[in-house]
C-alpha cells in the first residue's frame, strides 16, 4: 500500500474509533470520511461499507490492548507489571465498548480467538512471574485477572463522564485484594476461559440488539 493511501486508511479508522465510540453506530461511512478529512470516494476505495470499516476500527482498538498485554508480560517485577497492565487496558476497554461489542458477539470468530490467545498466553507469563516473586497470592488465575479488568472497565463507562479518575480509587482496592498473606479464602472456583468468553459474547450480544447498525459477518481485506 503507498504510503499516502496508508494514511488516508490509518486516518479512516481513527476517525471511526472515535465518532463510533461517541455515538455508536449510526455514522454513516460518509460521516466518518468528513471526519478524516478524505474525500468520499477514497473512503470507498478502502472500505466497501460501515461494517467493513467497523471491524478495522476494532482491530486496531484490541490490538492496543494485545500489546499492552505483551509489554505487561516483559516487565522484570511481576507485580508491576500487572498494574501497569490493568492501567493500560481499563480506560479504552471502557471507551472503545460499542465497537468490542461489534465483534465479541462472535467469540469463535477467528479476531476473537487470536485475540484471547494473545492475552491469555501474556496474563499466564505475568501471572506466573508475580507468583514465583511471591507479589500474588497463589489461588489466583488468568481468567480472575480477566474479569477484574472488565468489571473495572464498567466503572469507568458508568462513572467516567461525571467523575472520570475516579477508576484510580478503586484500581489500588482491587490490586490489594490480590496480594498474598492476610485474605479471605475463595470459596467459590475460578470461571473456565470457556465461561468467560461466552459470558462476554452474551453481554455484547444483547447490548448490540439495542443498538442500530450492522450485524454481525466476516470482515474482508480493505483495497489498498
Amino acid at each position: 500500500m503507498r504510503s499516502d493511501a496508508a494514511q488516508n486508511r490509518q486516518a479512516l479508522v481513527d476517525a471511526a474509533l472515535r465518532l463510533f465510540n461517541e455515538r455508536g453506530l449510526a455514522p454513516t461511512l460518509d460521516d466518518v470520511a468528513r471526519a478524516a478529512g478524505v474525500g468520499v470516494g477514497t473512503a470507498y476505495r478502502h472500505f466497501s461499507d460501515k461494517t467493513e470499516l467497523a471491524f478495522a476500527a476494532l482491530e486496531a482498538s484490541l490490538e492496543s490492548m494485545l500489546q499492552a498485554a505483551e509489554a505487561a508480560a516483559l516487565v522484570p517485577d511481576g507485580w508491576t507489571g500487572l498494574a501497569e497492565f490493568f492501567e493500560a487496558t481499563i480506560e479504552p476497554q471502557a471507551t472503545q465498548q460499542v465497537l468490542r461489542d461489534v465483534l465479541t458477539t462472535d467469540p469463535e470468530s477467528a479476531p476473537m480467538l487470536e485475540v484471547h490467545r494473545r492475552i491469555g498466553d501474556s496474563l499466564s507469563t505475568l501471572l506466573a512471574k508475580a507468583k514465583e516473586q511471591g507479589s500474588v497470592r497463589q489461588d489466583v488465575v488468568v481468567s480472575d485477572l480477566a474479569v477484574l479488568t472488565t468489571l473495572l472497565g464498567e466503572v469507568v463507562r458508568l462513572f467516567g463522564p461525571v467523575a472520570p479518575e475516579i477508576w484510580r480509587r478503586f484500581l489500588p482496592l482491587l490490586l490489594d485484594g490480590l496480594r498474598p498473606g492476610a485474605t479471605t479464602a475463595l470459596s467459590t472456583g475460578p470461571l473456565s476461559k470457556e465461561d468467560f468468553i461466552a459470558g462476554m459474547a452474551a453481554q455484547a450480544r444483547a447490548a448490540a440488539a439495542r443498538r442500530p447498525g450492522p450485524k454481525r459477518r466476516s470482515a474482508k481485506q480493505p483495497a489498498s
